[in-house]
């Protein structure tokens, strides 16, 4: 429940807010400005990190991750979407071994709830890096590509997500950008380049909306 209860608080949350909540017990820590008027804060909360996005003031999603990064839970459109790692699986990929040798591979049975509770899905994900690195904000990252598809066990259904991952050495922060989603055979483009990085007491730290220009 310990893992979870950062992200209940959120969802308890009104969608639209000026600056990002922290709830009891998460410290804020960086903001991660993308383009698609985007803007991922992220917070440490008794032993995980949660990235919590949101668009144009409004809340649209937020992902758990545990110490090395893998995914524990996933919640986004108010709670209606809901995953939650099953307990005592292992952590389906590694920001260090990817960091290290140049990737990651792995898999993890996660648990739908909110609409589709019960349901279970098995996350295939491939985290991977070369050598190229970016500069944003004065925060150097290592520039990588992150494949996560998921199957629905019961029927066989999947969907995929080619990411491009930003991480820092120190891997205090890992970012997700641009992806091309195949989402059970719809495909679209998220354009979530990220364009500049807030820290506390800067501007656009704990934004709703991203400082990069949008329409």
């Amino acid at each position: 429940m310990k893992r979870v209860l950062g992200i209940l608080c959120l969802m308890a949350a009104p969608a639209m807010a000026d600056t990002v909540p922290v709830p009891a017990g998460c410290e804020a820590y960086a903001t991660v400005h993308k383009d698609s008027c985007s803007a991922t804060t992220y917070l440490r909360c008794e032993g995980r990190v949660d990235a919590v996005s949101y668009a144009r003031g409004e809340l649209t999603d937020t992902h758990s991750f545990g110490p090395d990064w893998d995914m524990i839970a996933y919640s986004a459109d108010e709670g209606r979407m809901q995953i939650e790692a099953e307990p005592g699986s292992a952590p389906e990929a590694s920001l260090t071994t990817a960091l290290e040798t140049g990737e990651s591979v792995g898999e993890r049975a996660v648990i739908m709830g909110g609409v589709l509770a019960g349901n279970a899905i098995d996350v295939q994900s491939r985290l991977a890096f070369g050598s190229e690195t970016i500069d944003i904000s004065g925060t150097t990252l290592r520039v990588g590509t992150l494949t996560r598809k998921m199957t629905i066990r019961k029927n066989g259904v999947t969907a995929q997500y080619d990411f491009e991952i930003f991480a820092n050495a120190e891997k205090a922060l890992f970012i997700e950008g641009a992806a091309d989603v195949d989402q059970f055979g719809r495909k679209s483009r998220l354009e979530w380049t990220p364009r500049k990085i807030s820290y506390p007491g800067e501007a656009g730290f704990l934004a709703t909306t991203s400082d990069i220009a949008c329409d």
